[in-house]
């Protein structure tokens, strides 16, 4: 994307509103070959400026880089595992499991939700493989799931069965459906039911987390990495913790839809997983200045005020230090159980993929499961 193209187009919706403002109420102002052009005139002229201003500034901040177009082409290509040790245990018996290997489209659950699997090219159906769940963005099915989050090469090399859902609008009844695809995929394909885990776009990352908290589904997910959340800390005050899990949320700085959701989302994952951070006691506030009313009110907005400060877009998150090797991202320290409580920030706008794909897979592959 280029800014300085970006600027332009913003520039020119700025100057739409001038010329038309001008062109109402100081129109001796505007002159055209030494003309005066009429109000219709003008009001067109702006008009036209402000459509080319947006519909430019709008494809300008939503192009998608060449490198990543280049890297989705390839990561939806399937590999072959690298079987190690950890995944060479026997899970099924031989003749047990009727999934295909490679690609399989228009799977679909019992509430008619659609879905596709990828397996490695050289799956073995007798070895319990990690489950890898992608919930696709708002209005995406699960192809164009795959497209843009590009995961399955990088899955299928690790070992990995990865599997793309088409999307459903948020609400209870979604998340509970969409959480019922794994025990779907278990029935054709051999899975270990210890490492299920769960990532997605938007949406989809927002599925991914609910699944991860509502009582009747987060027994599912062993970890999960959700991207571009649409939760926040008043959205998630009244929601029960799970056990602790190993979180790997990522967010832009520059998502102009959920701004700033991500770091808030993390911040209650950190509490739930009983991680190092911040705490906002009454002893640290200071008493309201003299003739300003005395009152719990008070207290509480200087929480907020200093909360506010702590999550802002660009400060570092307390009590995080930078992961070692994984550029962008920040881990809590002294979580329960030693899970691992990321927050990784991108810089892409809100409808782009962060592309932290081998990140993603490494981080799954280092959960342990009893």
């Amino acid at each position: 994307m280029s800014t300085l193209l970006l600027y332009f187009f913003r520039l020119l919706i700025v100057g739409s509103v001038v010329v038309l403002f001008v062109g109402l109420f100081k129109p001796e102002w505007l002159r055209f070959r030494g003309k005066q052009p009429d109000v219709v005139v003008t009001t067109v002229i702006a008009i036209a400026m402000f459509m080319a201003g947006f519909t430019g500034a709008g494809k300008t901040y939503y192009a998608v880089d060449d490198r990543v177009v280049e890297a989705a082409n390839d990561g939806i290509n399937l590999s072959e595992a690298a079987y190690t040790n950890d995944l060479t245990v026997t899970g099924c018996q031989p003749g047990s499991k009727p999934g295909k290997t490679g690609a399989s489209d228009d799977e679909k659950t019992d509430n008619g939700i659609r879905y596709s699997v990828r397996t490695p090219t050289n799956y073995n159906a007798t070895i319990a493989h990690p489950l890898l769940m992608a919930y696709a963005p708002a209005g995406r099915d699960s192809d164009e799931a795959e497209k843009i989050m590009y995961l399955t090469k990088e899955a299928t090399a690790a070992g990995f069965i990865i599997a793309y859902a088409d999307h459903r609008g948020l609400s209870p009844e979604a998340v509970v459906e969409l959480a019922e695809i794994p025990k779907s995929i278990e029935d054709k394909w051999c899975i270990d039911k210890k490492r299920i885990f769960l990532t997605g776009h938007s949406d989809g990352g927002t599925i991914a987390m609910a699944i991860a908290f509502f009582n009747g589904t987060k027994h599912i997910p062993a970890a999960i990495a959700p991207s571009a959340v649409g939760m926040r800390e008043e959205d998630l005050a009244d929601r029960n913790c799970a056990k602790p899990t190993p979180v790997m949320l990522m967010h832009s700085s520059r998502d102009k839809l959920f701004p700033n959701y991500g770091k808030e989302a993390i911040e209650w994952w950190a509490k739930c997983n009983k991680c190092t951070t911040k705490t906002y006691k009454a002893s640290d506030r200071k008493a309201p200045t003299s003739g300003k009313q005395w009152g719990w009110e008070s207290y509480y907005k200087q929480e907020l005020e200093q909360k506010a400060q702590d999550l802002k877009i660009g400060q570092p998150l307390p009590y995080t230090t930078p992961v070692k090797g994984v550029e962008g991202c920040v881990a809590y320290s002294g979580c329960k159980n030693g899970v691992q409580t990321w927050y990784c920030e991108g810089s892409g706008p809100h409808p782009e993929w962060p592309g932290r794909n081998k990140d993603i897979i490494e981080f799954f592959k280092a959960v342990k499961t009893n």
